[in-house]
This record gives structure tokens, sequence and C-alpha cells, in this order.
């Protein structure tokens, strides 16, 4: 309370004093250039009075061309002690007759020139006043008086003036301080009250506070009453948002704890939903295989049997044996490889490597995409579920790039190290949608291959990153190998070798 106590204080004072300064300045301004004007004016009066006597007494000494009458005549300048220097002059500008107050004889300085049709001229120069007069006889000018005082005298006076001046105006400034001094106190008390109890507010956000009411009803008095009426509205809605605050928390905890449950549940049926699709496709790759793949089978022998016999046929009957033989064999192998899509037995049989091996061989000669596959030297087995996985991602890529890319080549690139695999995909298309935004920025819904991927790298605690752009689409899946599973499936493994 101290430091702004004394700060308004300095500024009501300074204040004070620099109002107080002001006015005199002012004032000692006006009467110091009204002095100034009309002294240099009672000087001009006087010259000019001392250069007509002067001219009217040299009349005679320039008509009878008597310096020493001239010189006589400006002797009487002695009593002007402020005259320094006075000439007269002929009318063709030769000095005549002269003064000097120091007695010196120097060499006389030229005539001034007399402005056109006047008797009497004078300027002021920065240390004297210098004024020159006609002299007239009979209506003609016979010569020239020229006079010079110094204005020592006026600098003089002005310098005394200013001394009395400073000492008004430092009695002024001292008054004006102590009565300053005493006068504030009933100002600057409530201020400082009210921005004590501002800081109090500012600094604890403790909206009970209230400054001391003023004793006047002024306009510090009015600013103290708004200022507590303030506080006091700030308390009453303080008060209400905390409470909303509070409710509002309660509600987000609540819904943040249905939104983790329903996203919990929701990725448990994520889960089981791919889980169920997998072994859909499995059931469905064995049925194609052993149950339709063997009545095709039995149909093709079938066939084969009365192909034998085409000879005791027409000739019409032949060609379509022929052609249902034929048929049965395209169609026998198309249901092959629709059951090896859905369900790869290698995958179980031999292992990943071997099984993208085989899909990627299938899928080049397919699409007549380039596909270089990079697989580690000795991978080994992984558990099913990672293998199952790795494998659709291979499959979804291949499958984004064959319909959406238009590259005519793509990369495949599978490591393993530091307990985790690493599986890139690589094309050279047009790019594809990422993030909800295609290459050229447009907002575009993401498709279910990439949401079905996402899906399963969560379940494998993994992460996934896709990066497209107008020259290609990078997919890059990172997955952990739990330790224990790699061990249980190598030895799974080996049971299978046994066997």
């Amino acid at each position: 309370m101290a430091p702004l106590q004394s700060s308004i204080s300095k500024r009501l004072t300074l204040m004070n004093m620099l109002v107080s300064g002001i006015v005199l300045l002012l004032a000692c301004a006006a009467f110091f250039g009204y002095d100034l004007i009309t002294y240099r004016q009672s000087l001009v009066r006087n010259l000019s009075i001392q250069s007509q006597v002067i001219a009217s007494n040299s009349v005679s000494a320039l008509v009878f061309n008597d310096p020493k009458s001239a010189e006589t005549t400006l002797s009487a300048l002695k009593a002007a002690p402020h005259v320094v220097y006075a000439e007269i002059y002929t009318p063709d500008g030769h000095p005549f007759a002269g003064y000097r107050r120091d007695g010196s004889r120097d060499e006389a300085l030229p005539m001034p020139e007399l402005a056109p049709l006047r008797m009497e001229t004078y300027w002021f120069e920065p240390d004297h006043l210098a004024l020159t007069r006609a002299i007239v006889f009979e209506g003609k000018p016979i010569g020239v008086v020229y006079i010079r005082i110094d204005l020592g005298a006026l600098y003089d006076r002005l310098q005394g003036y200013a001394e009395i001046v400073g000492i008004i105006l430092l009695a002024s400034l001292g008054a004006a301080f102590v009565i300053s001094r005493v006068s504030q106190r009933t100002i600057s008390k409530p201020v400082v009250e009210l921005a004590s109890t501002a800081r109090i507010v500012s600094r604890e956000r403790d909206y009970s506070q209230r400054a001391k009411p003023a004793a006047r009803n002024d306009e510090i008095g009015v600013l103290i009453g708004a200022f507590n009426e303030m506080l006091a509205q700030i308390q009453q809605r303080d008060a209400a948002l905390l409470e909303a605050h509070d409710d509002l928390d309660a509600k987000v905890k609540e819904r943040t704890a249905e939104l983790k449950l329903a996203e919990e549940n929701l990725r448990v049926l994520s889960t089981r939903l791919l889980q169920l699709q997998d072994e859909e496709r499995r059931h469905i790759s064995r049925e194609l295989h052993d149950s339709s793949g063997q009545s095709l089978a039995a149909l093709g022998m079938n066939l084969a049997i009365v192909k034998m016999e085409a000879s005791k046929v027409s000739p019409e009957a032949a060609k379509a044996i022929a052609e249902s033989v034929a048929l049965v064999r395209s169609t026998t192998q198309e249901l092959r490889t629709m059951s090896y899509l859905l369900h790869p037995p290698l995958l179980d049989e031999a292992g990943l490597d071997s099984t993208l091996r085989w899909y990627v061989d299938g899928f080049s000669e397919r699409s007549k995409i380039t596909v270089e596959l990079q697989l580690p030297e000795e991978m080994g087995r992984l558990p099913r579920n990672l293998e199952m996985g790795i494998f659709r991602i291979v499959q979804e890529s291949l499958t984004n790039i064959h319909r959406h890319s238009g590259s005519s080549s793509a990369t495949i690139c599978l490591e393993q190290n530091n307990g985790e695999i690493r599986l890139e995909v690589r094309d050279q298309g047009k790019g594809m949608p990422v993030d909800g935004r295609s290459p050229s920025g447009e907002i575009v819904r993401p498709g279910i291959g990439i949401q079905g991927m996402r899906e399963r790298v969560m379940q494998l605690a993994g992460r996934l990153e896709i990066k497209s752009s107008s020259t290609g689409t990078v997919v890059l899946a990172v997955l952990p190998v739990p330790e224990a599973e790699v061990h249980e499936a190598r030895e799974d493994e080996d049971e299978n070798l046994r066997e």
C-alpha cells in the first residue's frame, strides 16, 4: 500500500507543481515580453530625439564646413552613457565629424543607406541599436547623422528580470509543493485503498473483498460504490459458474465413462467380427474345396468318360461334351483360386513367407502388376493371428493398388527385428484418400478396406501409417511380436514338421 500511495502522491504533487509552474511561466513571459517591447520602443524614441537634436545643431557646421563645430556638437553625447559611436556624413557619404566613447580615432564606418523618402531609419543588431537621420537645410538634405548605442543595459535589464522570475518561480513551486502535499491526501487515500482492494482481488481471486466506502458522495465515492457492486455481481456469477462447472464436470465424467465403455464394447465387437469373418472365410474355403470342389472333380471324371464315347454321338453332342469338360476344368481352377484367396491353406501349413510368395505370384499373373517381394532370409513362424493380420494387410493393399492406383508396379518389404514386424507396401500410382482427404485436398470418406486394416493393426497393438501423394502411396504397419507367442509358434512348427 505504501508504494502505491507514494506513487499517487508524487503524481498529484508533480501535477500541481507543473500546472503552477506553467501558469507562472506564462505570466512572467507575458510581462517579460511587454517590458521588452516597451523598453525597445523607449530606446528608439530617446535615440530619435538625440538624433534630431544633433541634426539641428549640425546644420551650420555643414553649411560653413566647420568639422570642429560638428565634433563639439557630437561631444554632447557624453551625457548619454549608452552611445558608443556617432558620425556625421556629407551628402556624398564622406565622414565629416565623429564621436567615439572610448576616445579612439578609428576609421569611420561607411555611411548607412537611408530608406527612400524617409527622414529616419533604425535597426537592431545583436549587440547594438543603430539609427540614421537626414540633416536637412531649406528642404534639401545636406548630410546624415549616424548614432549607435550599446544594448548592454537592455541585456542587464533582461538578466535582472530572469533572476526575479527564477526566484518567484522557485518560491511558487515550493509553496505549491507544500500545499499539494497537504491537500492531496484527501484525494489519494480513498484511491489507494481502492487500488489495494483491487490488487487483493486480482492476486487471490477473492471476490468477497469490498473497498471501504468514501466519506463523501463525490466521483471517487461513486467509483468505489460501482467497484463494490461489480465485485458482488462477479461473486454471484462466479458461484453460479462454479456450480455449473461441477455439474458439467460430473456429466462429462459420466459421458466419458459411457463413451469409454462403448468404445471398449465396439472394439471387442470389431475384434469378434474380424475373427468371425476369418473363421467364415476358412469355413467357406473348406466348403468350396471339400464339397463343391469334389463335386466338380466327380463331374469332370464323368464327363471324361462320356468324352471317350464321343464317337458314338452326333458331332454337336461331342462338341458340347468337350466344351463342358473345359468349362468344368476352368470352374474348378477358379473355385480353387477363390478358396485359396478366402483362406490360403499354406498359411496354416507352411507359414507366412510361403503364403506371401504364392499370393504375390498369383496376383501378378492375374493383375499384370509387377510386384517385388522382399522377405527376411529366416523369418520362421509367427503367431497365427499375427500371420493372418499381415496377410490380410498385404491382400487389401494389393487389391487397392489394382483397383484404384493405376500403378504398374508395387513393392512389399517385410522386416523383423527388435521384437517387431515392419511391413511396407509401396506403389507409384495416383494416390488415395488419407485421413478423410484426397491427394487434391477434397474431403473423402475412407473405404472399408482401410478401416479394416486399421482395426487389425489396432487389435495387434501396432500402428498403421498411410502416406499418399500424386506420385504414389506408402502403407506402413509396425506390429509387435510377443516373445512367448513366438516360442509357442515355433514349437507348433516343430511339432508339425515331426508329424
